[in-house]
């Protein structure tokens, strides 16, 4: 009676594993088709977001090249239209675009805001997400391009100092990277196309500044042979953007009997211009020598763009702030530590004419003026002072040779004509 007991409880116990195992067995197919389905919606979420970067990155690009090539090639709206499908279809080609498909692809010319605006319906087909009811998944996109039509004035400090000449490459360099071919000069100055108007102008200095033909509007009518400026008569204004007569006006080397040198006639100030070939032979023509004073290169950069010395300048007359059209630049080069004031270069003077150049960065800035500043090969030391006087950390640059000061001037020059996206 145990024994058939015994018998009878292994039977059901052998019935109820093979209701556990079926159980089982169900339970890991649910859970198998559960972990395929998350596996296989990743995989089509995956493919909607590549597809959304990869369109998203092609109408910008096709904005951009239809909104530039509509001002500085005069295309008419069916032009622009069609050079736009063309960028955003190459740009497509070969980085997962197929994932999507393109409904609809319209391009909206507003000639009035100088913009192109592309609007963009496309579809990505689901691989696994039928199962669940899902089939296609929309992916619009827009993108807008407005070319930044605005004069442009850029007052450029250029160190002539001797240590540009140690060695000589430096200076050569220089030259290289704001007037040679592809540099500044050409980025800023197109040879044609151009729809607004760009006028550049040059504030080379070492312990001073030579003045040139505007000497006596900046001296109280004084004209020295050599055309030399250094200081302000007040020391106070020396960081203003006064007009340079009176108190304000520029002492000469007869106020300052120890005054070093200032730079010869080939480095004279060059008042605003679009004239390429005149600027480009005057950077061309610098000679170097004598000490830093990099705090009259900026009171002098900023005065080439500054409305207050309007009648210094005569027809290179900057316009006036604000006025809707106009976006003003400096931009300050130096390779060197600035230790010069009143044409006397000494330990003290150290503080006294970075404490100038600090001052007026933020004067010209507090006036909306955008400033960006280059150190060429300059002490560690002096990099934070740089850093501070540009606009932002972006707008400084560390050059260590002769390529990044090129690459340092280009990225100016190209921000500067950038064109400006919104979406």
């Amino acid at each position: 009676m145990r024994f058939t007991g015994f018998v009878m409880l292994r039977s059901k116990a052998a019935g109820l594993a093979r209701d556990e195992s079926g159980a089982i067995a169900i339970i890991t197919a649910l859970s198998a088709f559960v972990l395929i389905m998350i596996t296989g919606l990743a995989i089509d979420v995956g493919r909607v977001m590549h597809a959304e970067r990869t369109i998203s990155a092609a109408a910008d690009s096709a904005a951009l090249a239809a909104a530039k090539a509509m001002q500085l090639n005069g295309l008419d709206d069916a032009e622009v239209q069609a050079l736009a499908q063309r960028y955003f279809e190459a740009n497509m080609q070969g980085h997962g675009g197929s994932y999507a498909e393109v409904q609809s692809f319209a391009v909206n010319v507003n000639r009035g805001r100088n913009s192109v605006a592309i609007d963009i319906r496309s579809e990505v087909p689901m691989l696994f997400g039928g199962v669940g009811g899902i089939t296609r998944m929309a992916v619009p996109k827009s993108s807008v391009a407005i070319y930044d039509s605005k004069d442009i004035e850029v007052g450029i400090q250029l160190d002539v100092t001797g240590s540009m000449c140690a060695p000589c490459s430096k200076i050569a360099a220089l030259k290289d990277a704001v007037a040679g071919p592809e540099g500044m000069l050409d980025i800023l100055l197109p040879d044609s196309g151009s729809t607004n108007t760009v006028r550049i102008g040059l504030a080379p200095f070492a312990s001073g500044v030579n003045a040139g033909s505007y000497i006596a509007a900046v001296t109280d009518g004084q004209t020295p042979a050599d055309g030399c400026v250094y200081e302000r008569r007040t020391p106070a204004l020396q960081a203003t953007e006064d007009l340079p007569t009176g108190p304000a006006a520029f002492k000469v080397r007869s106020d300052l009997p120890g005054a070093t040198r200032c730079p010869t006639a080939e480095n004279r100030v060059v008042a605003l211009t679009d004239d390429k070939a005149a600027l480009r032979t005057a950077v061309n023509g610098l000679t170097t020598g004598g000490s830093t004073a990099g705090h009259l290169g900026a009171a002098w950069a900023w005065g080439l763009v500054s409305p207050m010395w309007s009648t210094v300048w005569g027809g290179a007359a900057p316009a006036a702030y604000n006025d809707g059209r106009t976006q003003k630049y400096v931009i300050l080069m130096t390779d060197g530590t600035y230790n010069t004031v009143d044409g006397v270069i000494s330990g003290a003077n150290v503080p006294r004419s970075k404490r100038f150049a600090e001052d007026t960065c933020s004067a010209m800035k507090a006036k909306g003026v955008v400033v960006y500043t280059i150190g060429f090969q300059v002490p560690n030391g002096d990099k934070p002072g740089l850093r501070s006087c540009a606009t932002d950390n972006s707008k400084f640059f560390d050059a260590d040779d002769a390529a990044t000061l090129r690459a340092a001037f280009r990225a100016i020059a190209e921000e500067i004509n950038s064109l400006r996206l919104s979406s």
